[in-house]
This record gives structure tokens, C-alpha cells and sequence, in this order.
């Protein structure tokens, strides 16, 4: 079932953000069909408005057309992979765009994504969901306080499909703690205006990101 559409934002925008979260949180999973007519029962919204959330998804990649069909976008290892490659960069680049652009405000809201990622007890659904929202809030801060629009939608999209990745991946149980003191040493750096430490941590972080992923994945071979 599909969340409810929000108040206060265009049909499309809540189309597209609802269909967006389902397919992050695999409530809409790889090869799923995305049928406009079902979609627009659920939503209580017209086809034209459907339609055009399915080509923003598509346009994210998180959604393909195949033939007449619109459906969830697979992730394979190698987009995985393909992924870091290009996350790496571009979360290294946000940490030195913040030199001299630490706020209190922003380590203070740093600071409340951790603390809410330590007091999930990650024993059902919703707080899966809720710890990697509170990932997403925290890298994403990062970004929108560097001032760069372009900067900032790059690392959101990337991190959005980190999180499918991270969910897909079913490693979340094995790296939820090691991340939490992950995030903690970059806080840590930033607020002491250490910014080369800081990006030292930001890249042992998505260097362990991608390692647990590869382990996981290897493990997976071997099950």
C-alpha cells in the first residue's frame, strides 16, 4: 500500500515523491510494473498526473521503460560499483567546499541525525526506514551547506541510489553501528575546523560503505 499524498505541494511533485520513496524502501520492487491505471486508483489522481511522475522516475533511473511498460529499475552489482565511483568524488568535493562554511546550526543538525540513528533500535520495518532516512538527512545536510545547488542535487541523487543499494543489499543490520561511528568521526573533524581529518573520515566512510557491500555481496555467492 502507498503512502498517502501529502498536503501542500502539486499533484505531480506528490505523485512522484510517494512512487519515489516505495521504490527507495523496496515497497516497489526491481521489475515491478508501474501500471498507470492502478497507480491512479491508489493515488486518487489522474493518468496525466501519473504520467508525468513515471518520467521523472525514469529520468532518475529509477525507473525503465520497457516496450509499453513502465517498471522498477534493477540494480546489479556493477551499478553498485558504479555508484562509489562517482559518490566518492563528489562527497569529497562537499567536504572541501565546507571549509569555512561550518555553522553551528549545521553541526547541530548533524549531530541530531546521529543521535536519532543511535536510538533506533532496528527491530522492525519502520525503523530501518527511519535510521537510513536519517543517513540520507545527514549526507545530504552536508551538501545543501556547501551552497552549491548542483553540487547538492548531485549528491542527493547519488545517495538515493546508495540507499536502494544499501536496502537491496540487506546489509543494514551488519553496518548500521559502524556507520553511526563513522558519521561521528567527520562531526567530530568539522566541528573543530579540521577539514583535511574531516575528509579522511568522509573517505574511510564510503571506503567502508563499499567494502561491506562487496563482503555482503560475496557472502550472498556463497550462501
Amino acid at each position: 500500500m502507498l503512502e498517502p499524498l501529502k498536503k501542500n505541494m502539486k499533484l505531480s511533485d506528490k505523485a512522484y515523491h510517494v512512487l519515489r520513496n516505495a521504490i527507495v524502501y523496496n515497497e516497489l520492487a526491481p521489475d515491478d510494473v508501474l501500471t498507470e491505471e492502478k497507480l491512479c486508483a491508489e493515488l486518487s489522481i489522474s493518468r496525466t498526473t501519473v504520467r508525468v511522475a513515471l518520467h521523472r522516475l525514469v529520468d532518475d533511473g529509477l525507473a525503465e521503460v520497457r516496450g509499453k511498460s513502465v517498471t522498477v529499475s534493477r540494480l546489479t552489482e556493477e551499478d553498485a560499483a558504479s555508484i562509489n565511483v562517482i559518490r566518492r568524488p563528489m562527497e569529497l568535493l562537499t567536504i572541501n567546499e565546507l571549509r569555512g562554511r561550518v555553522t553551528p546550526m549545521l553541526i547541530r543538525k548533524l549531530r541530531n541525525s546521529i543521535e536519532e540513528q543511535q536510538n533506533c533500535k532496528m527491530a522492525d520495518a519502520d525503523d530501518y526506514m527511519y535510521y537510513i532516512q536519517q543517513d540520507y538527512v545527514f549526507h545530504t545536510a552536508l551538501a545543501e551547506a556547501t551552497g552549491n545547488r548542483f553540487l547538492c542535487d548531485v549528491v542527493e541523487r547519488l545517495n538515493t541510489h546508495s540507499t536502494r543499494c544499501l536496502i537491496l543489499s540487506t546489509t543494514l543490520l551488519s553496518s548500521y553501528k559502524p556507520a553511526v561511528v563513522e558519521h561521528t568521526a567527520i562531526v567530530d573533524a568539522l566541528e573543530r575546523k579540521e577539514y583535511d581529518h574531516a575528509y579522511q573520515a568522509m573517505d574511510n566512510h564510503l571506503r567502508q560503505i563499499e567494502k561491506r557491500y562487496i563482503d555482503r555481496t560475496e557472502r550472498k555467492k556463497l550462501e
